[in-house]
């Protein structure tokens, strides 16, 4: 099974995933975490200079740079699901679609490009939804300095937009869980776990 977690940036995505992959684990089950951007990755390391303002790309180089940063674990990902596991991702290729075609990347040839790389679908999308406005807020207190992406609440908002057209679409799967990311951590947190419950049957 892949469950997907997504949402604008400081919705709780790496903070929840690794909260719900140690609660998945004492419940018996074999879990494996990916978050992209992987900077340590060839890719997601020229992603982290232009995150950092260091280098120019465009919205097309950054699609593709996203796209491959996810594309060279496919195979593992394929390996581990069918081994059994539980495949938790912060950040997947709904993410690339929703930023990059922000910026204007075409929305339609985007979902070819990742038909066409047959990239694995998943079971389950937790989508945490926040105000860009609170997200700035609350990037400003975790970190000094704020990355390109993390600092345009304009942008923010059109990326917001990006996800809410694809749940409504019920792209690239139905099942989208909407969550209220807002709300204080252990709020999040008993959301999620509730609505993974009933998708999971967990008791």
């Amino acid at each position: 099974m892949l469950i997907v977690f997504e949402g604008i940036d400081a919705a709780g995505k790496t903070t929840l995933s690794k909260m719900i992959k140690e609660y998945l684990e004492n419940k018996g089950f074999q879990v494996a975490l990916y978050a992209y951007p992987n900077k340590r990755s060839i890719y997601g390391s020229i992603i982290k200079l232009f995150l950092e303002s260091k280098l120019n790309l465009s919205p097309q180089e950054q699609f593709f740079l996203y796209i491959l940063d996810i594309f060279r674990d496919r195979q593992e990902i394929l390996s581990r699901l069918s081994k059994g596991f539980i495949l938790i991702m912060d950040r997947y290729y709904i993410s690339t679609l929703a930023y990059q075609c922000a910026l204007g990347f075409d929305y339609n040839f985007a979902k070819k490009i990742v038909e066409y790389l047959d990239l694995p679908k998943p079971n389950t999308i937790v989508y945490l939804d926040l105000d860009p406005k609170i997200a700035i807020k609350r990037k400003m207190k975790q970190k000094e300095s704020l990355d390109i992406f993390e600092k345009d609440i304009t942008f923010l908002s059109r990326v917001r937009d990006v996800y809410f057209m694809m749940l409504e679409e019920g792209y690239p799967i139905r099942n989208w869980i909407k969550i209220d990311a807002s709300k204080d951590l252990d709020e999040v947190y008993n959301d999620v776990v509730n609505s993974l419950k009933e998708y999971l049957s967990l008791v």
